[in-house]
């Protein structure tokens, strides 16, 4: 692992439904990779919300919780275990329970991840590639992500060029999504994060191929290279083994190479 990378944000756990492995195996497979500071992130659970193989259901809640702060008391001294979830911003709803997560319930930040959005009617999450329209996807998208990023809920936007799985093509909509994208993340001082989790395992693809409508994309990191924003990179753990077999060389490569303002450290 390049020793640059000390610090990782972004680790899920076996609750979403698409992740594997037992917490404290998460734990101790960073300690053998050398980082300071595992923050589980999972997918956010939601009250009154069913999303099987997404996100964990509410009665799990109390056990996430009580689970990572055992790991944090067992294992300090050798490594910083922080307590957070991975959450989309649906407007008006779930907010309060956010600030809730944050001022009552120990949790030490959020992070943005926008992978839908919700039907308040119907109770029901809308994944953006679900959206008929390609357009209309990826202007929800966009929507969405700056609203979140305005709220003041979150640390840092997790993979902000997600958006190419369900638009599936670079051209002046995806190139103007991603410079309000980034004009955003400069006003408000808020990181971006270069994601591992699309180059590993069974939908891995060539590390930086244009050809590849997957995160990171070469050319929206060019876009943000000419914004003054904090990058930070996740590992988004979704298996203890990631921490193993993510490719840490090529991304300290990609960093220097694209000259990009690398945050190792946040402050929490």
């Amino acid at each position: 692992m390049d020793p640059i990378f000390l610090h990782n944000y972004h680790s899920h756990t076996k609750r979403c439904g698409h992740a594997e492995g037992e917490d404290e195996e998460y734990v101790l497979a960073a300690i053998a990779n050398g980082f300071k500071t595992i923050g589980f992130s999972d997918h956010v659970i939601l009250p009154g919300v069913d999303q099987k193989r997404m996100r964990g259901s509410y009665d799990q809640l109390e056990d996430y919780i009580a689970s990572v702060l055992s790991l944090k008391a067992k294992y300090k001294g050798q490594i910083d275990v922080k307590l957070a979830f991975e959450c989309e911003y649906f407007h008006d709803s779930f907010s309060d329970y956010y600030r809730e997560l944050l001022s009552e319930r120990g949790f030490e930040y959020l992070i943005l991840g926008q992978h839908c959005c919700y039907d308040r009617m119907f109770n029901a999450m809308i994944f953006y590639g679900d959206i008929v329209s390609r357009r209309q996807r990826l202007e929800q998208y966009t929507k969405d992500l700056i609203d979140g990023m305005r709220s003041g809920l979150f640390l840092y936007v997790a993979h902000p060029d997600l958006f190419l799985l369900f638009y599936r093509q670079w051209d002046e909509h995806a190139e103007n999504a991603a410079r309000k994208i980034c004009k955003t993340a400069e006003q408000l001082r808020i990181p971006l994060e270069l994601n591992m989790g699309r180059t590993r395992g069974s939908h891995r693809v060539e590390l930086w191929d244009e050809n590849a409508m997957i995160y990171p994309y070469p050319k929206f990191w060019e876009i943000v290279s000419q914004y003054n924003i904090d990058v930070v990179v996740g590992v988004d753990a979704h298996s203890p083994k990631d921490y193993f077999d993510s490719d840490y060389a090529a991304f300290a490569e990609i960093l220097k190479k694209m000259n990009l303002k690398y945050r190792q450290k946040l402050p929490v």
